[in-house]
């Protein structure tokens, strides 16, 4: 067991968390336990800005792999 900083994001604007979708994309769900990881900070930010835009909140907390 090992643990690991992870961040999520959601939508200010709609209460959505982004995770990655089957097709390569990404989605949006309205369930925290439904929302994609993101190993790196700046690529949550960045992934963040292009789907959402300006108005969202990044999460950052460890969890267990």
């Amino acid at each position: 067991m090992s643990i690991a900083k992870v961040y999520i994001v959601q939508s200010r604007n709609t209460g959505d968390f982004l995770y990655p979708s089957d097709t390569g994309d990404v989605g949006h769900t309205p369930y925290i336990n439904e929302a994609g990881y993101f190993y790196d900070r700046d690529e949550a930010l960045l992934t963040a800005m292009e789907e959402i835009g300006d108005n969202f909140i990044v999460f950052g907390f460890l969890t267990e792999m």
